[in-house]
C-alpha cells in the first residue's frame, strides 16, 4: 500500500467497472434496432474487454499469484450494478426512447467511470498505475462523447450515427 491507499483495491474497481461495461454493451448491443448501433455497441464492449485485460495485466504485475476477480474493489469506488443500470426486460429490443434512455444511462456511466480513473490516479503513487488509470480516464471520456453523438443523432434523426469497423465481427 502506498499513502494507506489500497492499490488492488483501486484496480479491483477498475476492473469492475470494465466487468459492467462489458456486460452493459452487450446486453445493448442485442436490443438495438439499427445494425450501425449494435456495431458500435459491440466496438465499445471489446474496448471495455481490453481494458479489463490490461487492468488484470496490472494486478497480475503487482502481485503475481492473485485471481484479479477475488479481489475486494476498494468501497469508495465500487460503481453501480449492472442490472440497475439496464432496466430493460432482455426478452425484447427496444423502442428509440429506450434507445435514448439506455445511452443517457450509457453517459452517466462513463462520466462516473472517468470520475473515478482521474480520482484514483491521484490516489496512487506506482508510476504504471496512474498512467494505466489516466489512459482509461482518457479512453472513458471518449466513449462519452461517441454515445453523445449517437444520443443526438437519435433524438433528432431517429437513426444512430453508428461507427464503421475496419473489421466487424
Amino acid at each position: 500500500m502506498e499513502r494507506g491507499v489500497d492499490v488492488m483495491g483501486i484496480l479491483a474497481a477498475a476492473r469492475g467497472i470494465e466487468v459492467f461495461g462489458i456486460e452493459f454493451y452487450r446486453r445493448f448491443s442485442e436490443c438495438a434496432r439499427e445494425e450501425k448501433g449494435a456495431a458500435l455497441l459491440r466496438g465499445l464492449g471489446r474496448d471495455e474487454e481490453q481494458h479489463k485485460e490490461h487492468v488484470e495485466r496490472e494486478m497480475r504485475r503487482i502481485s503475481p499469484d492473485i485471481d484479479p476477480a477475488d479481489v475486494e474493489p476498494a468501497r469508495t469506488l465500487v460503481g453501480v450494478v449492472p442490472e440497475e443500470a439496464f432496466p430493460f426486460p432482455p426478452d425484447r429490443c427496444l423502442r428509440l426512447e429506450d434507445e435514448i434512455r439506455a445511452l443517457e444511462i450509457g453517459i452517466q456511466v462513463e462520466v462516473r467511470s472517468t470520475q473515478m480513473y482521474r480520482r484514483a490516479s491521484q490516489l496512487v503513487d506506482d508510476p504504471q498505475v496512474k498512467a494505466l488509470l489516466e489512459r482509461l480516464a482518457s479512453i472513458e471520456d471518449g466513449h462519452r462523447r461517441l454515445l453523445e453523438e449517437n444520443m443526438y443523432m437519435l433524438r433528432n434523426e431517429g437513426a444512430w450515427y453508428g461507427y464503421s469497423p475496419i473489421l466487424e465481427g
